[in-house]
């Protein structure tokens, strides 16, 4: 898939633009023509990739449209208590010093990107379905199966929308071809839950169980079942995700890797522990600086991420990182003195760092904090061969096996299930790391247990996007950041941020802010 994925874009990104009509009825010389292009099984293949495409995107270091600056991390990662923005980098800002301190604001460009990338997705799965419907080339089994993977993406960027806007973002569930109602109002969270837990059923029923290595990456049945057990829990049915996560966890494919730090190596991608893995390219002679499908440059896209640009050590480390993501003390202290999670995520001092032609002492100097961000690095860089010292190849492991065990724990503990079975989960999530011992304890009350399982989320997925979701499902945020001296509100029924004024604007007030 890492080839596959790497399309050119033409007639999709041209589509999800609306413009004004014109008498003029010219055929782009450089662009395929959407009437002639849904027809074979290769034409379908690449219009469900170019949705795939939209979540690379998320990421995107581009000047020429929003001015996006990796805008998914800011959201995910600098409004947690396991980043800090370091203040030596100002100049290179953008929104991260709003996002540290928890001001969201309607206009900043973060929302606009994310939201634009989150639609753009789910236009591009609808179009697949609406073309589904007209005459093609398919088989009865390849049409089905490209409605499954069309309505598992769907529900996938529905959910990002969930956990950004309490399900108040639009639920668009068709391809809107009438200019005249071209905007879509607010969704309410029941609408917006039950669309999605809709879609992953279908996707559920009709994927196939594995893809072969040409397609790996690509969603398949148990991606679907796993994202319907976290969408179950996140809504608090917990009931229905205890019953999704046992199916995972009984009958699924899924292995924990044996190592923790293996689980991120450039040499295990798409490993035993991958539900959901977004898969990026490889050294190539495109425009490394050119990594998502919005730029007018597309066709030059090297797919890759800019983590060692935004992650990797500055204030005057070698590799010319900025080093904007710090790590929080309160995340450092988190870590058990001999948990080996610690290493695989945060540099310390004295440990070898690595960039692009460099393998160096840590210098703690470097970061506010004493420390930079490690995960997906380390060792990697010298393996993937980066096209420039600003770019990670490393997949990103966006659902991973050991979230799914621990949710299932979670799931048991807020039903009143059997708080043994979730204490052995959570072991075993937690011996990983502790092969000779360190167990949670059996007996605990379903209080202790529950405090327990948070602990072992932190320190099992720094990083990785889900700290902030998990506080506040648990209900945490507000005394979690009181502790950093910040104050965390809720901006409205259910949504942690703001609709992006733009888009109020254009809809002419069809979609209104989040209440």
């Amino acid at each position: 898939m890492k080839n596959l994925i790497k399309i050119i874009l033409i007639s999709f990104s041209s589509m999800f633009l609306f413009t004004q009509c014109n008498d003029l009825d010219l055929t782009p010389l450089d662009a395929i023509a959407e009437e002639v292009f849904y027809k074979t099984s290769a034409d379908f293949t690449g219009a469900i990739l170019s949705s795939y495409s939209s979540i690379q995107s998320f990421n995107g270091t581009s000047t020429e449209n929003l001015g996006e600056r990796a805008e998914w991390w800011k959201i995910t990662l600098m409004t947690t208590d396991d980043c800090e923005f370091d203040p030596a980098q100002a100049s290179n800002a953008a929104t991260s010093i709003n996002m540290d301190n928890l001001n969201f604001l309607s206009t900043d460009v973060a929302f606009q990107s994310i939201f634009t990338h989150i639609y753009q997705g789910i236009y591009r799965a609808n179009l697949v379905l609406d073309k589904l419907k007209e005459e093609n080339e398919l088989t009865a089994e390849e049409a089905t199966t490209f409605e499954a993977e069309a309505r598992f993406l769907r529900g996938w960027f529905h959910f990002q929308s969930y956990k950004l806007w309490g399900g108040q973002g639009p639920l668009v569930l068709e391809v809107r071809r009438d200019l005249n109602e071209i905007s879509v109002p607010n969704s309410t969270a029941a609408a917006t839950v039950s669309a999605i837990l809709e879609d992953f059923a279908f996707a559920a029923a009709n994927l196939p169980e594995t893809w072969d290595d040409a397609n790996l990456g690509r969603a398949n049945a148990w991606a679907a079942k796993s994202y319907a057990g976290k969408v179950n829990l996140y809504a608090k049915d917990f009931g229905a995700a205890v019953t999704q996560f046992k199916d995972v966890y009984d009958n699924g494919p899924f292995a924990l890797m044996s190592n923790y730090e293996d689980v991120f190596s450039f040499d295990f991608e798409n490993n035993s522990e991958s539900i959901f893995e977004l898969q990026y390219g490889s050294n190539s002679d495109d425009n490394g600086w050119v990594l998502d499908d919005n730029h007018t440059e597309n066709f030059k896209a090297s797919q890759g991420i800019m983590r060692a640009w935004w992650q990797d050590a500055g204030n005057g480390a070698p590799g010319g990182g900025l080093g904007i993501y710090v790590p929080t003390t309160s995340l450092i202290e988190a870590f058990e003195a001999d948990d080996p999670r610690r290493f695989t995520n945060i540099y310390a001092e004295g440990e070898t760092y690595y960039a692009v032609g460099v393998a160096a002492p840590y210098d703690p100097a470097w970061s506010p904090t004493g420390a930079t961000m490690r995960k997906y690095r380390g060792e990697n860089v010298s393996k993937m061969n980066p096209v420039n010292f600003a770019i990670d190849y490393n997949n990103e492991r966006y659902f991973r096996y050991a979230d799914a065990i621990l949710m299932y724990a979670e799931a048991l503990i807020e039903s009143g299930g059997d708080l043994g079975l979730a204490t052995d989960l959570i072991n075993e999530v937690r011996g990983r790391s502790f092969p000779g011992g360190a167990a949670i304890p059996s007996g605990l009350s379903s209080g202790d247990l529950l405090a327990a399982l948070k602990q072992e989320r932190r320190v099992e997925f720094p990083f990785e996007g889900h700290r902030l979701f998990d506080l506040v499902r648990w209900g945490d945020a507000q005394s979690v950041f009181a502790e950093e001296g910040k104050t965390f509100s809720m901006f409205g029924n259910g949504a942690i941020f703001p609709l992006p004024q733009t888009e109020i604007d254009r809809s002419g007030g069809v979609l209104s802010q989040v209440q």
